[in-house]
């Protein structure tokens, strides 16, 4: 694990201090938390290399032009920076979770699709109108809980620990028992409970 430690550091130093300051000085407020622990994700996400566009480049620059045709000129320099081919936190999400063993994963969070609307959706919330008006306190909590998780089991995954060992820590360790416990009762869509 050391050597393979060595080589990812660089890549993933950003998330693991973003990650380990929630461990050992988590912010006051949920609020920060949330922040961190997305930004953590999104920075793994970049760190990790993968793939980062959604459309091939000629796909990507036949619709995007396509888009711009239909933009009167005096606002098609706007409408072209805001045109980009990069995945949106909801696909980085998914691909986080799709990284790790999925046992591990499905015990952790047993609806992925909803975990990564919901927390999609609270960090546009707090990030563009300063406030999480669709979200309980105990479900941010269950946000931050299960991106933290999420980002850890990456990064144990990016250094090399075995599958079988993925799913021991996620059954054993009474924080992760407890996130897990935490996503079933707040980070589950409806249909999923039926």
């Amino acid at each position: 694990v050391l050597p393979r430690w060595c080589e990812a550091h660089d890549r993933l130093q950003a998330a693991t201090n973003m990650i380990l300051g929630l461990r050992y000085a988590p912010a006051r407020f949920v609020e920060n938390n949330l922040l961190i622990a997305v930004g953590a994700a999104e920075v793994l996400h970049r760190g990790l290399r993968i793939d980062e566009k959604p459309l091939s480049k000629k796909d990507f620059t036949a619709i995007r032009n396509a888009m711009l045709a239909q933009v009167p000129d005096e606002h098609r320099d706007r409408f072209k920076g805001d045109i980009r081919n990069v995945p949106t936190l909801r696909d980085r999400l998914h691909a986080l979770a799709a990284r790790p063993d999925q046992e591990a994963i499905a015990a952790l969070v047993p609806d992925v699709a909803h975990w990564a609307k919901r927390t999609t959706r609270a960090r546009n919330n707090l990030t563009h109108e300063g406030r999480t008006p669709n979200h309980s306190f105990d479900e941010l909590i269950a946000v931050v809980e299960v991106t933290t998780a999420v980002v850890l089991l990456n990064v144990l995954h990016e250094l090399g620990l075995p599958a079988e060992r993925q799913r021991e820590i996620v059954q054993e360790h009474p924080q992760l028992r407890a996130t897990s416990r935490t996503a079933g009762e707040w980070l589950v869509s409806s249909e999923s409970n039926s």
